[in-house]
């Protein structure tokens, strides 16, 4: 007994190392952002200062609304919105390729059904100097915390410099998930700059009117 509880011992330690033998180090750069990367997150996100993140989340809501999107999930604390839509995602070219296979090859080739078209939007304050480019400013002026010097040519001390507003960078994606005629699924990133350009020319519209309560 006892020596079958060595060597059960012994095993359980032998395949303990071996295990920890074949972990694998880190390739450099694993973690590193490629430029296709940066520039996609660029597309992606716009900075807006001078209104609250309540107020952009609400602007967002309803961009998404009249883009079609049926809100999923919104949490004003989190700064997070999902939302999703459904539309067809028939193919000619497709489908007639897949003509083409069954004549000549008597393949069947399954055709893109339908898709489902999600949507993530995150807001996170801005660091102090961003390199993403502000859409809406809300009207602020700032003191020059410089004393001044009065015509007697005593110092006065400048007005107190008021409180920039603060700003939020958000960042949205798009994400389609397609149904094939055998039921199959695949899902992919939309990268397509006009869609996000569309959605940040009426985001930027939508926040203003928030702003003002107009």
């Amino acid at each position: 007994m006892n020596r079958l509880f060595k060597r059960g011992s012994a095993l359980a330690v032998a395949c303990l190392i071996g295990l920890t033998g074949c972990v694998h180090k880190i390739p450099d750069g694993a973690f590193d952002v490629s430029p296709d990367m940066m520039a996609q997150r660029q597309i992606e996100s716009r900075k807006f200062s001078g209104i609250s993140e309540e107020e952009i989340l609400i602007a967002s809501s309803n961009v998404l609304q009249d883009m079609g999107f049926n809100l999923e999930n919104s949490e004003v604390k989190l700064g997070v919105l999902t939302a999703n839509k459904q539309r067809e995602a028939t193919n000619a070219g497709e489908i007639a390729g897949a003509i083409i296979m069954a004549a000549l090859f008597r393949v069947q080739m399954p055709t893109s059904k339908d898709q489902t078209i999600r949507v993530a939007l995150v807001i996170k304050p801005a660091p102090s100097e961003s390199m993403i480019g502000t859409l809406y400013s809300g009207a602020s002026k700032a003191s020059d915390p410089e004393t001044s010097k009065s015509a007697k040519g005593k110092k006065t001390p400048a007005p107190a410099a008021e409180v920039l507003p603060e700003s939020f960078i958000v960042r949205v994606t798009f994400q389609r998930i397609v149904r094939r005629t055998d039921n199959s699924t695949y899902a992919e990133t939309i990268k397509d700059p006009e869609l996000y350009q569309e959605f940040f020319d009426k985001l930027s519209k939508s926040v203003f009117i928030e702003a003002q309560k107009l």
